[in-house]
C-alpha cells in the first residue's frame, strides 16, 4: 500500500535513536527511476530490515514498481507518495527556498528519514545496484557488532559513519564500460552506514542536500555497488529538469563531463584502483542496457 502524502510534516523527536528498534532501514528517494529499480530494489531485499520509499513526481512506471515492491514485503516496505513539487538540486528554485519548505530538497529527504523505524539507516538510490558479496559483508559485519564494545561505539550504532563507493557504469554499443573521468559514484561519502539522532540529518548546501556526519566517526568499507545512471535511457540526466533549470549549478558540470565521456573496461579501472576488484562483472547482477 502506498500513502498519499499532501503535507508532509516531522518533528526533531522523530529522529531521536531511542525511539527506534535495533535494525536497520534502507531510505530510498525516487523520481523516474523506471529502468534500473526493480533490480536496484531486489539487489538490497535480503540485506535491510526496513525500506522507506518515497517518490515524486514520477512519469514513468516507478509508482508501479514501487507499489508491486510493497505488496511482495508488506512487513518491511513503507511507500509515500509525496504530492508537493520538489525543485531538483542545483535549480535556482532549490537555492531559493528554505531548507523546511515542503518543496525543497532538504525537506523531502528528512521526511523520508523520519519515517524509518530503525537505529540505522542507509540512503539507497533508484539507480544503485547492489553486489551481494561485498555489500554482504559489511553487513554481516555490521549485524555481528557486541552492544557495548568499543567497536558498537564507533559503528553506526552509536556513533561511527560508515561509508562505500561504487563504479559509475556507461554503455555503449552493447557493452558496459566505467566512466574514465568520473569512475567513482560516492567519493565525497555520501552513501553509507549512519545511526538515528536529531543531529544527523540532511542540510542545506547551495548546490544540493547533504547528510550532516561531521559529528561521526567515518570510516571507508570499499566499492559494494554498481552505479548505472549512466545507462539509464536518459543517461540520468531527466533529474536535473534542465529545461525548467536553465540555470542550474549542475547544468555545466554535466554536459562538460556526462556527454559522451571516455571509457574503460571494468578490468582495466581495476588496475588503476584495486579496490574495485571487489565487485563482480556486472553482467552476472543482471545488469543490462536498456538503450536501443
Amino acid at each position: 500500500m502506498i500513502e498519499i502524502v499532501e503535507n508532509p510534516a516531522f518533528k526533531p523527536e522523530d529522529f531521536d535513536s531511542p525511539k527506534k528498534k535495533p535494525g536497520i532501514s534502507a531510505i530510498v528517494r525516487l523520481r523516474n527511476e523506471a529502468d534500473y529499480l526493480e533490480r536496484a530494489l531486489n539487489s538490497i531485499l535480503p540485506f535491510f530490515d526496513e525500506f522507506v520509499i518515497v517518490y515524486n513526481q514520477c512519469s514513468d512506471r516507478t509508482p508501479e514498481i514501487v507499489e508491486k515492491f510493497a505488496n511482495k514485503e508488506p512487513q518491511r516496505v513503507k511507500a509515500f507518495h509525496y504530492l508537493p513539487e520538489v525543485f531538483p538540486q542545483g535549480s535556482e528554485q532549490y537555492r531559493m527556498l528554505p531548507p523546511n519548505h515542503v518543496s525543497s530538497l532538504v525537506h523531502y529527504y528528512n521526511f523520508a528519514l523520519s519515517k524509518a523505524s530503525y537505529r540505522v539507516r542507509a540512503k539507497w538510490d533508484g539507480d544503485m545496484i547492489a553486489a551481494p558479496e561485498p555489500f554482504g559483508r559489511v553487513i554481516d559485519r555490521l549485524r555481528s557488532i557486541k552492544p557495548g564494545t568499543f567497536s558498537w561505539w564507533s559503528s553506526p550504532w552509536k556513533m561511527g559513519y560508515w561509508w562505500y563507493s561504487g563504479v559509475n557504469l556507461w554503455d555503449q554499443d552493447g557493452q558496459i564500460f566505467v566512466v574514465k573521468s568520473w569512475p567513482t559514484s560516492g567519493s565525497r561519502k555520501d552513501h553509507g552506514f549512519w545511526p538515528a539522532g536529531r543531529r544527523h540529518i540532511f542540510r542545506y548546501y547551495r548546490k544540493c542536500e547533504y547528510l550532516r556526519w561531521r559529528w561521526l566517526i567515518p570510516k571507508f568499507f570499499g566499492f559494494v555497488f554498481f552505479h548505472v545512471k549512466g545507462m539509464k535511457k536518459d543517461r540520468g540526466v531527466g533529474v536535473y529538469q534542465f529545461e525548467k533549470s536553465p540555470n542550474s549549478l549542475y547544468k555545466e558540470p554535466i554536459e562538460r563531463a556526462w556527454t559522451n565521456p571516455p571509457r574503460i573496461t571494468l578490468e582495466e579501472y581495476c588496475k588503476i584502483e584495486p579496490a574495485a576488484c571487489s565487485l563482480p562483472d556486472p553482467e552476472s547482477l543482471g545488469i543490462r542496457p536498456v538503450r536501443s
